[in-house]
């Protein structure tokens, strides 16, 4: 039996906590409760959680335009691809929020089958994919946040195809990410590979026959890949095309040399950094952190 969760005012949880812990016997679960609520009523009173915690009317986004935004629109009619930037969201909650947005996918398309009879093709492209479905993550000592993330994504390659949902992962040490979400890929682009575990993995995935044709693989220039899978009959030597500069991803590799030699000025203002940082600046630039 399924039950759907009831929304309660967030402030009075540590009251039902210490009512919860009055009508117990337990021998030291008082103590134990006063250190729990205390913890709870820290996170309550902080304003970076301010939002989440205690949303008002108009910080609350109702889930019909969260998933047009993020899933898309009718006919895709706010365009076909939404980037998520989750690079200055805090290390231990990374895991959590990744796990949700990408269980609200796959429910999403998962409901939209049920009710329209059609699949929605939708993909998933998970960038550093060993951050969040690395093979060690699947055992009981991993911290829960990232073993539930991993077993997240290992259902939606094992499920997802069946619902429309694929799942691209980008991962630059294909040996750590988990076996049970890479036995259920069926095409690999693989660019410069140099490191052996990655390498012999990658050996397994072709048949013996081919494994000579992956010797190129730690010597691929720039901009070169070999293609092998369900989209190609044959591994095959393909060449990446360039995208506009607008719209590549913002890592360059650092300047070094020329901002030390003084060739490239940097400007340094951590006055704006610190404002926009402890949430103080008032101006119209949107918080990264908040995409």
């Amino acid at each position: 039996m399924r039950t759907t969760p009831r929304w309660f005012p967030l402030k009075e949880l540590p009251d039902f906590v210490d009512a919860l812990a009055a009508d117990s016997s337990g021998r030291d679960i008082a103590q134990w409760v006063d250190t729990l609520t205390l913890r709870i009523r820290g996170l309550l009173a902080q304003g970076r959680l301010a939002s989440v915690l205690q949303p008002t009317d108009s910080d609350t986004l109702p889930l019909e335009d969260w998933l047009a935004d993020h899933v898309g629109a009718d006919q895709a009619a706010n365009g076909p691809i939404a980037v998520i930037d989750l690079s200055l969201v805090p290390s231990e909650v990374t895991h959590i929020v990744v796990s949700v947005l990408a269980r609200m996918i796959f429910e999403a398309v998962q409901r939209y089958r049920r009710e329209t009879g059609q699949e929605l093709p939708t993909t998933l492209v998970l960038e550093e994919a060993h951050t969040f479905v690395h093979r060690d993550l699947r055992g009981e000592s991993a911290h829960p946040a990232a073993r539930e993330c991993a077993r997240v994504f290992e259902r939606i390659a094992r499920e997802g195809r069946k619902f429309g949902l694929g799942l691209v992962l980008a991962s630059q040490r294909p040996s750590e990410v988990s076996p049970t979400v890479l036995s259920q890929c069926n095409t690999f682009l693989l660019h410069r590979l140099v490191n052996d575990r990655d390498q012999d993995l990658v050996r397994r995935l072709v048949p013996d026959g081919l494994r000579s044709l992956l010797r190129e693989l730690p010597s691929l220039p720039t901009k070169r890949a070999m293609l092998l899978g369900w989209a190609a009959p044959a591994p095959t030597l393909v060449e990446v095309q360039e995208i506009p500069e607008a719209h590549r991803p913002h890592s360059p590799d650092p300047a070094f040399w020329g901002v030390w030699t003084g060739d490239k000025e940097r400007r340094i203002d951590w006055a704006v950094v610190a404002r926009r940082w402890q949430r103080t600046d008032t101006g119209d630039v949107a918080e990264p952190d908040d995409s």
